[in-house]
C-alpha cells in the first residue's frame, strides 16, 4: 500500500523527517519513534520503532537483517516516548501491511 501523506497527522507524532534515500539516514535524530521504508513509487516495504536515541541504530539493523528488501527510501516519524512509538508502529503495521514485516 502506498504511504499516506495524512499519516503525519497522528497526535502521536511530535515530528517527522522527509523522505530520504535509504543510504542517507544517518542525520536522523536520535529519538524514540517510528521509521518507514519504502519504494520509488512509496508503497510501503516495512515499518520499525526506535526507542529513546536509537533511531540510526535501528535502521541500520533493519537493513543488516534484509528488513530494506525493495525499498529505496526511508523516512522518520518522531514520537514523546516509546509507548507512543509502540503503539504508532502497531497501528501503521495493522494499515500498512508491509511485506516485510512478515518475514
Amino acid at each position: 500500500m502506498e504511504w499516506e501523506g495524512s499519516d503525519h497527522n497522528d497526535s502521536r507524532i511530535v515530528a517527522f523527517t522527509r523522505w530520504r534515500d535509504l543510504g542517507n539516514f544517518g542525520t536522523f535524530e536520535h529519538r524514540a519513534g517510528v521509521y518507514i521504508f519504502a519504494n520509488i513509487v512509496w508503497q510501503v516495504k516495512y515499518i520499525g520503532k526506535a526507542g529513546a536515541g536509537r533511531m540510526v541504530v535501528e535502521i541500520q539493523s533493519a537493513i543488516n537483517r534484509g528488513k530494506d528488501y525493495g525499498a529505496t527510501r526511508v523516512k522518520a516519524l518522531y514520537t514523546n516516548s516509546d509507548e507512543r512509538a509502540k503503539s504508532l508502529e502497531a497501528y501503521l503495521i495493522e494499515k500498512y501491511d508491509p511485506p516485510n514485516n512478515l518475514t
